[in-house]
């Protein structure tokens, strides 16, 4: 697929230049742990898959080695009928204590509680931070994703356009490991081709260009 890159308001991101830290064509069950609750994962060679058309319980499962620093996902996924909820994904995640796992971190979801709607909620209290109206799932349907914070910009890109984005000054420490993974709310839902990449983004100037128009 050609990098066609990725525009995120202050930065311009081409997956191409970035590090890639890990490229997931198998996956060792090993590697992965279930986090929190405790509904169907299967880690199969190809693909991981969480939940299932009855299953109603939250889960997350999550890559043990921890990254520092920013990170960006790209992976395709898809809902499997008949569920028709959400596909989700972690990124910077870091742990606390055993009674809440999570004490910062970012979470992208597509469809869920969102319905016709991408969003992104800030850990560990799940504030939602943004949301992209208009952005149906279909189950069944794969979806090429590309997610993860550049700086304090956090986003979403599915099949190559920027779906949602958003900025927040309090980022999680890049010094301390964070987590990436998958996750499910009463769904059924299918992960493969999974690249984590170190970003390097290009920043963007932001400025009026003579004779420009505002919104044009």
């Amino acid at each position: 697929m050609k990098d066609k890159g990725i525009v995120v308001i202050g930065n311009s991101l081409r997956l191409s230049e970035c590090e890639l830290l890990h490229s997931f064509e198998t996956f060792d069950p090993a590697q992965w742990s279930i986090v929190k609750h405790t509904p169907k994962w299967t880690v199969e060679p190809g693909r991981i898959v969480g939940g299932g058309p009855d299953e109603p319980h939250h889960g997350q499962i999550f890559f043990n080695e921890p990254v520092k620093g920013d990170v960006v996902l790209e992976f395709d996924a898809r809902i499997l009928p008949p569920s028709y909820h959400d596909i989700v994904w972690f990124w910077n995640t870091r742990f606390g204590g055993s009674s809440e796992p999570w004490s910062a971190g970012y979470l992208g979801c597509l469809g869920g509680w969102y319905a016709d709607m991408a969003g992104i909620e800030k850990l560990p209290d799940y504030k939602t931070s943004a949301i992209a109206p208009s952005f149906r799932t279909e189950p069944g349907r794969w979806y090429h994703i590309v997610s993860g914070s550049l700086g304090f910009e956090h986003f979403i890109a599915v099949d190559g356009k920027l779906v949602t984005y958003f900025a927040d000054a309090a980022v999680p420490d890049p010094s301390k490991p964070g987590y990436f993974g998958f996750g499910i709310f009463e769904s059924h839902a299918e992960f493969t081709r999974l690249k984590v990449y170190r970003p390097h983004p290009t920043p963007r100037p932001l400025a009026y260009l003579p004779g420009s128009k505002v919104g044009r």
